[in-house]
Order: C-alpha cells, then sequence, then structure tokens
C-alpha cells in the first residue's frame, strides 16, 4: 500500500486497515517513521502555542493583571519570561531532543501496558510488533496539527490539537479493536490505560 493510501484510509477509520497492515513486515519502520514525525510536528505545534499563549499574556498583562496586588503581578511576569526563555526558538533544538526521548520512552511504556493486558487480562495473542504498529499509525491524525506552525490565533491552535489529540485516541483505539476482536469496553480499557500509563512516565507526573 502506499503511504498516502494508508493515511487517507487511517483518516477515514478503515475497518480493514490495519489487520492488513500488522500482516506486512515493512509495516514496522513505517509505523515507527509515521510516529516520530507526527510526534515532533506536535511538539513542534506546542511550542507555537505556548509562545503564542506568552507573547498574548505579556501584551494584555496590563488588563490580566488589573487590581492583582504587586505580588500576584510579579509572579505573572516570573511565568512570561521563564515560559519564552523555555520554548524560545533559540532553545527549541534542545528541548525538542528531550521531548522526542522522553515521549519515545513514554510510548514504549504505553505499548508495554497494552501488550501486558491484552494478553493476561483480555487472554488474547498479541505481538508486541503488531502493537507497536498500531501504536505508530494511529498517530496519523497529528500530522494535522501541521497548520499550527502557521497561524497565530491561540484558540484555533488549542482547537487543533484538542482535536488531533481525540482522533488519534480513536484511530488507535480503532486498530487494536480491529486486530484483536474486542469488545467496546475492552477498547476502552485498553485506549484509557495506555494514555495514563504513559502519562505516569512523563516528567511532573
Amino acid at each position: 500500500m502506499r503511504n498516502n493510501n494508508i493515511i487517507y484510509r487511517i483518516l477515514k477509520l478503515d475497518k480493514s486497515v490495519y489487520n492488513e497492515l500488522v500482516m506486512d513486515s515493512s509495516s514496522g519502520q513505517r509505523a515507527g517513521a509515521i510516529w516520530v514525525v507526527s510526534y515532533l510536528i506536535s511538539i513542534l505545534s506546542a511550542f507555537t502555542l505556548i509562545r503564542n499563549f506568552s507573547e498574548f499574556l505579556k501584551s494584555n498583562l496590563s488588563l490580566i493583571a488589573s487590581g492583582l496586588p504587586e505580588e500576584s503581578l510579579i509572579e505573572i511576569r516570573n511565568v512570561i519570561a521563564e515560559l519564552e526563555a523555555t520554548f524560545a526558538p533559540e532553545a527549541s533544538t534542545t528541548a525538542l531532543t528531550t521531548a522526542l526521548g522522553t515521549g519515545l520512552a513514554s510510548a514504549l511504556f504505553g505499548i508495554s501496558f497494552i501488550y501486558l493486558i491484552t494478553k493476561y487480562l483480555l487472554r488474547k495473542d498479541p505481538s508486541f510488533f503488531q502493537i507497536l504498529v498500531i501504536y505508530g499509525f494511529s498517530s496519523v491524525p497529528a500530522l494535522l496539527n501541521a497548520p499550527i506552525l502557521f497561524i497565530d490565533s491561540i484558540g484555533f491552535q488549542s482547537l487543533i490539537m484538542l482535536f488531533t489529540g481525540i482522533y488519534s485516541i480513536v484511530c488507535l483505539g480503532s486498530g487494536l479493536k480491529q486486530v484483536y476482536y474486542l469488545r467496546n469496553i475492552e477498547t476502552i480499557l485498553l485506549v484509557v490505560g495506555s494514555s495514563v500509563a504513559s502519562s505516569l512516565f512523563l516528567p511532573g507526573a
């Protein structure tokens, strides 16, 4: 299958695409590549959103801080300064590398969670390769975050990220349900559980 055809079928929640992908030995590499690209776009989009948000706070500080005590105003200014320093374009490379490493470890943690629950709780016969393929290709909706890099509206950027986040979760559930013939409640258990397990691995959790 051509990559553009795969992406289209995943986005439209095709009923058989994941079954076809897990049968293809080359799907592992493609799933990994798609996940990396999708994750990088998502991280860059998040950085853009945060920079725009800090700029919004800075531009409207007089309105936001109206009536607040001096101590609160100082705290808000410190937060803005920290956001600008952390997510400044010149600091993005280091932050991006760190985020990618953390995201990769978190994804592997989530994949392992799905494997263990599917095998020992749901009594299926999963393979780590199959779950890796499903997990990687289910990140396709995150590619739709790309427009965030070129727009300035914080509201629109936030809506896009919320939409693609939910869409990716739906795609993951669709893939797991297709390949392992899960019931709806089992699919929800795996998707929610893997999301929580992955987030617990992230710093600050």
